[in-house]
């Protein structure tokens, strides 16, 4: 059926789907007969240049994701790291806004990095800016074609020139292994091209450290060139655990199951076993300072440490338990370029977790680099005063003198010796056999 024009209803009403319009009802007016634009045109021309940029931005399924959609405070449930990832987060669109310098995005693994960094190139996309989103391998891969002399599809104009001088690049996961000689040089010159010539660029990495190379953590760390968001800690989990002690294992351990009246034990031993639960008691409500506890193996020291770790948690703080031997091979472990968790990421948790339990001190084999691990382990958290529970099987005066310092300072550390038998190879009279 073929529709006459005057029975076609026209979609834009102000050129009747012209395209364009013309002023005739005002003379004095400058233009006067000519013909221009019509808004329709306009927002067409927007809508179809906007279409083209997010075509060519390499976000793929990522347009989806933007600051709309983006829980401001993260997923945390710690009140202090949720203030710090919403002060991210408005910084990121004050960045997409107006993107200036490099900018770093940090953040352990399924923190957000790559939404926001997502929201970036979307938000800046938006405002006809051109941008483009890559990981790391994508990037060596559009690199690499091109240089083979590969064409792309149709819709990707991913020349050299245009990665190299797009207004805004953002390169996610920038930690990521870069395999051949060959791509690590292309990478440095595209660094080096956007370095020196002030491009807006944006990286995401969970940390700073050598994953990422020299030169680049130098850049990233430069603060008059470039900004840095750190999204803060961030668990699926308020419990964190190195070696045996998983949040299941340690559930089961509470004060109620405690032998706090000990086995074959005198009297004295045992009204001071039952003095030092009831303290630990106290403690583990209000927190204050530091609990050292020491004695011989399998007197209880670990499950009293447990039991305050679970009051802690079900008043919702963040726990992180770890043996120093299970510590120090997760550090030197992590070294490893291929782990999922980075040096820097690991030790950055035990540092600043609400409530950390050392269990085991002492028992690593003592070397330089060791000594020198714990060494800052605990004197960050002795400089913060941050809770944290260490158990022993020797004496704080047996350990390097600058440890024994601070586990023994008496405005900070309350030093307690567990006197009892070993709970693991003694039963009570009622269960023997």
């Amino acid at each position: 059926m073929i529709i006459s024009n005057r029975e076609r209803v026209a979609v834009c009403l102000v050129c009747d789907d012209m395209g364009f319009v013309r002023v005739t009802n005002n003379i004095e007016d400058s233009r006067f007969g000519q013909s221009y634009p019509c808004s329709c045109t306009i927002t067409a021309r927007h809508e179809r240049a906007g279409k083209q940029l997010l075509n060519q931005s390499g976000l793929g399924s990522l347009r989806r994701l933007n600051f709309e959609n983006l829980i401001s405070h993260g997923r945390t449930q710690d009140a202090k790291n949720r203030d710090q990832y919403e002060l991210a987060v408005k910084e990121a669109k004050k960045y997409a806004n107006e993107p200036n310098k490099w900018l770093t995005i940090i953040g352990e693994h399924g923190s957000g990095k790559t939404h926001i960094a997502a929201a970036i190139a979307n938000a800046s996309l938006s405002l006809g800016r051109p941008t483009l989103f890559f990981s790391i391998p994508d990037l060596m891969e559009h690199l690499r074609r091109e240089s083979l002399g590969r064409d792309f599809p149709e819709s990707e104009t991913m020349t050299v020139d245009r990665i190299f001088n797009i207004p805004l690049l953002i390169i996610d996961d920038c930690h990521s292994k870069i395999n051949t000689t060959w791509a690590q040089e292309k990478f440095n010159q595209l660094l080096n091209h956007r370095w020196n010539a002030q491009l807006p660029t944006v990286f995401t990495t969970p940390t700073l450290d050598k994953s990422i190379g020299t030169r680049l953590n130098i850049r990233l760390s430069d603060n008059e060139s470039s900004d840095i968001l750190d999204l803060g800690i961030w668990e699926t989990s308020t419990y964190s655990s190195l070696g045996a002690m998983t949040e299941q294992v340690i559930k089961q351990y509470t004060f109620d199951n405690f032998l706090s009246d000990g086995i074959g034990l005198s009297p004295q031993q045992s009204s001071e076993l039952i003095g030092l639960e009831s303290r630990l008691r106290e403690w583990s409500i209000e927190p204050d300072g530091w609990i050292v506890l020491t004695g011989k193996h399998g007197v209880g020291k670990t499950h009293l440490a447990s039991a305050i770790a679970n009051v802690r948690l079900h008043q919702g703080d963040r726990v992180a338990f770890t043996t120093v031997p299970d510590l120090l091979d997760h550090l030197r472990a992590s070294y490893n370029q291929d782990s999922q968790d980075s040096y820097d990421q690991v030790f950055r948790r035990l540092l600043e977790v609400q409530l950390l339990i050392l269990d085991d001190l002492g028992a690593h084999k003592s070397s330089d680099w060791a000594e020198e691990k714990i060494y800052q382990l605990i004197n960050h958290r002795y400089l913060a005063r941050s809770w944290t529970v260490i158990t022993m099987n020797g004496k704080p005066s047996e350990l390097e003198p600058r440890l024994a310092s601070r586990l023994t300072f008496t405005e900070l550390s309350e030093v307690y010796r567990v006197d009892a038998q070993d709970f693991r190879t003694l039963r009570p009279e009622t269960e023997a056999s």
